[in-house]
């Protein structure tokens, strides 16, 4: 999965084109919150697909569509970016990266978090702790109603992230395959496909808006 960075900057970098959503903390929320799984089954991982919507690994736009379709307030669209942007990062990493993968074909989580890790908080050096991104995280107000995730669980996840980041990385040393350069190529790269999924699910209700 991309880390919290990627994540915000990826949402940030699309909401320039939906800029209802530029400034709203409920959508920066909504953008950290597929993650919240965590709090409630820490490192075990096998409810994290449905969580996300089926895009965990892969891009399955189908179940964006209809979630989006069945929620559509600014934290609904934030969960979806999200899960669209884990998508398409597994299978960019894969691709460029083959190194850090097992002969069973699972990754190497020492080789992987190392990376990431050390790549996601230089992001957040460069442009999270001046850019606002955390303070519109801060703001935001998890949903009592979520179909997915409870109330308790969207509100630790916040607080825990915000905490993580302020406290600094863990790890240390340089990336030695997912590096600042390869997350920065991929925030402009998964870009067209977060604006085809939204455009596709909404597309009925702006064309009923011009009749």
């Amino acid at each position: 999965m991309a880390l919290l960075m990627v994540h915000l900057l990826a949402a940030q970098r699309w909401a320039h084109r939906h800029t209802e959503y530029l400034n709203n903390p409920d959508f920066y929320l909504g953008v950290i919150s597929p993650d919240a799984i965590h709090v409630r089954d820490h490192d075990d991982k096998s409810h994290k697909d449905e969580i996300h919507l089926y895009n965990w690994r892969q891009v399955r736009p189908e179940y964006v569509q209809a979630y989006w379709q069945a929620h559509s307030a600014p934290f609904d669209i934030g969960y979806g970016i999200h899960v669209l942007t884990d998508g398409q990062w597994v299978a960019a990493y894969r691709e460029r990266f083959p190194q850090p993968f097992l002969p069973d074909g699972k990754v190497d989580t020492h080789v992987y978090y190392h990376d990431t890790f050390l790549s996601d908080f230089a992001l957040y050096d460069d442009d999270g702790k001046e850019n606002g991104l955390f303070a519109l995280v801060a703001q935001g107000r998890a949903p009592s109603d979520h179909p997915l995730l409870r109330e308790y669980e969207l509100v630790e996840w916040q607080h825990m992230m915000l905490n993580a980041y302020r406290e600094g990385c863990r790890e240390t040393g340089v990336p030695e395959y997912i590096d600042k350069a390869f997350c920065l190529e991929f925030l402009d790269r998964c870009q067209s496909t977060l604006d085809e999924v939204y455009a596709q699910t909404f597309k009925s209700e702006k064309q009923t808006e011009l009749l």
